[in-house]
């Protein structure tokens, strides 16, 4: 799953860088060469003038920065404002400079002032670029537009920077615009005066939004994955604790009823583990005293009661000798991993000795809860679980003498313990 998110986190990050613009030569000196993360937007600010005489023949004057330059040629400029308009009889409602030639809409009849003059223009019908060709060719000194709606931002004007023009072209509000032409078209000889304001450089992220799309689209289908996959793992995990579970029980209760099969004593002042030195016992390392109940295991190891009955529920086998109580005692896996057969010993050995060919292997129950097969030859036929039986070694004519001892019944008899 690292690997993974690694590879696509990477694979995202290639996307958005490749999508990126380069910077400019003010991002390179800020950020060094060939990082094209960001991008800059440099405008420059105008403070725009306006002067005119009121009714009353007083002189007004006004500066506002209230304007922002174009692309190309910056500059101060000032002369007479005035409102273009286009030709003929619907041109006296198009202000927008879009068309040649250009009309002063105070004196339509009249040629535009010899005199410094900058046309006074409102955005729309075509792009910035036309309407600032038309000023430049009718000789205006500069071009104000104002925009066509309300809004708080100013926009910069797109215009080339590499045909020759000596114009500046200033984009200013709506408001700002329309007080102008009305003083304009009430005929107000209004003087506006363009200065150079302040320069801003504005550092953004160029994030194309393809790249964006991607990146988010990939970050979900990635947590899709993890989540299904946490899921599957969760459900397997716990199947697995609650089949161990129902085993550890299963292995539990057939520990307490081969427990219960093991013989107790209590001992006396007569026996053997109390007499001389004695004997002590090897959980506890306490020795043997008298009226202390003793257990002793198939292998002929004795201890304490109260020590060694915690231990062989938990584990099922000697803790010297590592003989296992449940093979000893016919308590076999039955193969479908949902029960523990209980076989009656004289049953076990009457089928151990029967032909060959009636026998059938199965799958013995360890020490360490794993399953290991007793027999190396299979049956043509499958066998039932109710058919699977202890496979008991051979034994010899010792061996056989001693039946009527306990130590030489079961599935498996310990060489080391018939020794002792």
């Amino acid at each position: 799953m690292r690997v993974l998110w690694s590879r696509l986190a990477a694979l995202g990050w290639l996307a958005v860088v490749g999508c990126h613009t380069p910077g400019t030569e003010l991002e390179s000196v800020r950020y060094g060469p060939g990082d094209d993360r960001f991008t800059s937007d440099t405008f420059t600010q105008a403070n725009i003038n306006i002067s005119y005489k009121d009714e009353h023949g007083e002189q007004y004057s006004e500066t506002s920065e209230s304007g922002k330059y174009g692309e190309g040629f910056i500059g101060s400029a000032r002369g007479l404002a005035v409102h273009v308009r286009a030709k003929g009889e619907d041109g006296a409602h198009d202000h927008t400079g879009c068309t040649w030639p250009l009309l002063s809409v105070a004196a339509p009849l009249k040629p535009l002032p010899e005199e410094p003059w900058i046309a006074v223009m409102r955005r729309g019908s075509c792009n910035f670029e036309i309407k600032v060709q038309n000023a430049w060719r009718a000789n205006a000194s500069a071009v104000l537009i104002y925009n066509d709606r309300d809004t708080t931002v100013l926009e910069k004007m797109k215009l080339s920077t590499d045909n020759g023009r000596n114009i500046s072209a200033v984009f200013t509000y709506k408001w700002k615009g329309e007080e102008i032409a009305r003083l304009i078209d009430n005929n107000t000889n209004v003087t506006i005066g363009i200065i150079k304001g302040r320069t801003f450089t504005h550092i953004n992220n160029n994030i194309n939004k393809t790249s964006v799309l991607f990146v988010s689209i990939s970050f979900i289908v990635l947590m899709v994955i993890s989540l299904a996959w946490l899921v599957f793992y969760y459900i397997q995990r716990f199947r697995y604790i609650h089949a161990k579970d129902r085993l550890s029980k299963r292995l539990c209760c057939a520990a307490k009823k081969a427990l219960s099969k093991i013989p107790v004593k209590s001992l006396k002042t007569e026996d053997r583990e109390v007499q001389g030195d004695g004997e002590c016992c090897a959980i506890c390392i306490e020795p043997y005293k008298v009226s202390e109940t003793l257990r002793s295991l198939p292998c002929r190891h004795d201890f304490h009661k109260n020590c060694i009955d915690p231990w062989l529920l938990e584990h099922r086998t000697c803790p010297m000798c590592k003989m296992d109580i449940l093979k000893y005692y016919g308590f076999v896996f039955t193969g479908s991993q949902e029960s523990i057969l209980q076989l009656e010993v004289e049953e076990a050995r009457s089928r151990a000795i029967s032909p060959a060919r009636n026998r059938h292997p199965l799958t013995l129950l360890t020490s360490d809860n794993s399953y290991s097969e007793a027999g190396s030859s299979r049956s043509s036929r499958a066998s039932s679980p109710d058919e699977l039986v202890p496979s008991l070694p051979r034994r010899d004519t010792q061996d056989r003498s001693h039946t009527s001892s306990p130590d030489c019944i079961g599935p498996r008899a310990d060489t080391s313990a018939a020794q002792d």
